[in-house]
């Protein structure tokens, strides 16, 4: 690709970069379509990534950009460009990578991943147990790898850190020191909610560790059909939601999915329920519900935070 069209490329992620993303279409305003792969602005834009954006470039192929109303813009000479000439992309943000077809339309494969930091940080904390060999390592690297978001084909980054960590065998200091056992006073943490709605949809959380999720972006016709909780332990999982209260039970891993029949009672059927229903239900109850998640471990530890899901 020539410099002309690399200068260009780069000028329009400049400007587009100054503006407030919002939603058109499939993908959102502000991507950037290189070839084949298809970039959010600020994973673009993340210095970390930069290899991978001159990599993108270097393979070739047309670069769009859309326009924050919602149109397709041929980088090269700046002009309106058909939906038609957008090609079937892989595209990706910080925390996901999805499959759009051609012509820029909804997505069929969406994988949920976590981001270089967070691989990062958890790997080195694994690094550092296996070093030291010590109980309060392996513990804190427990917590750093828990935290990560469950593996998605083809990827075994969670597993196998966790396989690293269940080799180690920790070592008893040269100097016994006697110490008072103290029991599990921690309560578990809720580390990430999302709703599966064709793809997940991640909840934001808050300072207090309470989260909230807005279905202004999703299509009336998509199917809401479970949430999914990680935790930082085992633990069961304890949700209200419209007077309804049923337990649920979080894996050693900390993962449990929960299908939205089981939230909702007769509002939702098995298959789930379509957001355009679901919206209607809540323009009755303030354009939004609260569901409260009480997590408790085996040593009876409880944390309660709340999960608000909003029409808009």
């Amino acid at each position: 690709m020539n410099k002309k069209i690399i200068g260009s490329f780069l000028a329009s992620v400049m400007i587009a970069s100054t503006t407030t993303i919002s939603a058109f279409g499939a993908m959102g305003s502000g991507t950037v379509v290189i070839g084949t792969k298809a970039f959010d602005l600020s994973y673009a834009n993340d210095p970390a990534n930069l290899k991978e954006i001159n990599s993108a470039i270097v393979d070739g192929g047309m670069v769009y950009v859309k326009n924050f109303d919602g149109k397709w813009i041929d980088n090269i000479n700046g002009l309106a460009a058909a939906i038609t000439s957008i090609p079937a992309v892989i595209y990706k943000n910080a925390t996901q990578k999805i499959s759009f077809d051609a012509a820029d339309l909804d997505a069929k494969i969406t994988t949920t991943i976590n981001s270089a930091a967070q691989i990062l940080a958890a790997t080195q904390a694994v690094v550092k147990a296996e070093i030291s060999k010590l109980q309060t390592d392996v513990d804190a690297a427990k917590i750093s790898v828990n935290a990560l978001l469950a593996d998605a084909a083809p990827s075994k980054i969670r597993s196998d850190l966790l396989a690293r960590l269940n080799l180690i065998k920790v070592t008893n200091p040269t100097t016994p020191i006697v110490t008072t056992p103290t029991a599990d006073v921690i309560a578990p943490i809720l580390n990430s909610v999302s709703l599966t709605i064709g793809q997940p949809v991640l909840a934001t959380k808050d300072a207090s560790g309470n989260f909230k999720v807005s279905l202004g972006s999703a299509k009336a016709t998509d199917m809401f059909t479970d949430l999914k909780l990680n935790a930082s332990e085992k633990a069961t999982a304890k949700i209200t939601c419209l007077g309804r209260t049923k337990t649920f039970a979080i894996t050693d891993a900390g993962d449990v999915t929960i299908p939205v029949s089981d939230l909702l009672g007769s509002y939702a059927s098995a298959a789930g329920i379509s957001v355009g229903t679901l919206k209607g239900y809540l323009g009755l109850l303030g354009n939004s519900i609260t569901l409260n998640a009480t997590l408790t471990d085996a040593s009876g530890n409880a944390s309660t935070k709340t999960i608000i899901i909003a029409a808009s």
